[in-house]
């Protein structure tokens, strides 16, 4: 196997995922985390299609059943907090024979991190300042100021990949913005619920809680702002004052949330955009998960594609005996086509997923209404589903 040593940048869900299948291939991979551990939170996500079918194949399927979140329906309310239309969520997934699962985001990375082989090399509080390479091997030096020779680098590096930026140049030439922005956090104590997602909306807004424990409970924000906002990316205090100034007046539970917002471990917040880029490679140095293709969470799809992009890149690496220049082109070519077909689809469904008039919010309400009738169901299911999306066995 030629080019066996490899080094990825980012312990996020499409990072581990990768580490894991080129271990199982035969490689020897690194992982650099700039957090000083894994991330907790995050907003919740549906697990199903292409994506499940890859954890199957990893085993990790008993440890994401323990953490699925068990939501038993989606229900849209009003200031009151009374119902105003529901979905049945477990009836969905009955209808796809239980393959699906809904998962914190960092419960997701964190099982895919212990199935990981204990040799693997994981560097954390570390990340990486300069990448330069040639025709036999790529140097890196990271902030810490040591330098490491590796056969290969992929960035798995989210949204503001460094390693993007390093290789590929600015991020704003690759991130097409969709007009909105969403915040998400996890806080202690608050009034248990049971299985219910509820969501709220005013136009242009929507906060959604879950209880996934008496002890525990997670905080959805989203809100439109057609022109991107300016703020200092690393500047969680600015961040948090922005998410204040547009629900602190919205009503519902929003007050009480927001108050609860400093004591949370796990703020996140950033704009909602997709990367979109001719070539996910350059030389000895590829991109995977949403460094190169973030279908934004629009798409409902980007940790699951992730999983499955990792598996593809690190299967065609295989395939290909190690020869970059081969694999980083059959894994465009087996995947790209998809990618975009998702996010296309995400664009389209930007226009309703937080919806503008108050007449909006209503006709949003009777349509989840009407999902227990077979044919909007099965209508349903097939957004779901992976068309044109096959797994080789490698």
């Amino acid at each position: 196997m030629n080019n066996k040593n490899i080094l990825i940048s980012g312990a996020g869900i499409a990072g581990v995922s990768l580490a894991f299948w080129l271990r199982r291939f035969g490689f020897q991979p690194t992982l650099i985390e700039i957090s000083p551990k894994l991330r907790e939170g995050g907003y919740a996500i549906d697990f199903m299609g292409a994506g499940y079918d890859v954890a199957k194949k990893m085993g990790i399927l008993p440890e994401l059943e323990k953490v699925d979140m068990d939501i038993s329906k989606l229900a849209f309310v009003d200031g009151n907090n009374k119902e105003q239309g529901s979905m049945n969520y477990r009836k969905i997934k009955r209808l796809m024979n239980n393959r699906a699962l809904t998962l914190l985001r960092s419960d997701l990375a964190k099982a895919i991190y212990k199935a990981l082989d204990q040799d693997i090399g994981i560097i954390f509080g570390d990340t990486i300042d300069k990448i330069e390479q040639d025709n036999e091997k790529v140097i890196v030096t990271f902030r810490s100021g040591s330098s490491r020779f590796f056969d290969l680098v992929v960035g798995a590096d989210g949204l503001h990949s460094k390693v993007r930026n390093l290789i590929f140049g600015n991020e704003a030439q690759f991130e097409n913005y969709y007009g909105y922005y969403t915040s998400s956090f996890t806080i202690e104590n608050f009034p248990y619920e049971g299985k219910v997602f509820s969501m709220y909306n005013v136009p242009n807004k929507q906060v959604a809680i879950y209880s996934y424990s008496k002890g525990k409970t997670t905080t959805f924000f989203i809100f439109a702002s057609p022109v991107k906002l300016s703020y200092n990316y690393h500047d969680v205090d600015q961040q948090k004052e922005i998410l204040k100034k547009q629900f602190m007046d919205a009503g519902w539970k929003c007050p009480e949330l927001l108050s609860r917002m400093d004591s949370s471990a796990d703020f996140y917040f950033d704009s909602v955009s997709q990367i979109k880029m001719e070539k996910w490679s350059k030389g000895r140095v590829a991109l995977i998960g949403d460094a190169c293709c973030c279908p934004s969470l629009l798409s409902g799809k980007g940790s699951t594609l992730a999983i499955v992009g990792a598996y593809i890149l690190a299967g065609e690496l295989k395939q290909a005996n190690g020869n970059y220049i081969t694999a980083f082109e059959a894994y465009e070519n087996a995947f790209k086509p998809f990618i975009t077909k998702k996010q296309k689809s995400a664009q389209t469904f930007a226009k309703s997923f937080v919806p503008k008039t108050n007449f909006g919010i209503w006709l949003r309400n009777l349509a989840f209404s009407l999902m227990s009738l077979p044919f909007v169901t099965k209508l349903l299911l097939n957004q779901f589903k992976d068309k044109g999306l096959e797994l080789k066995e490698y």
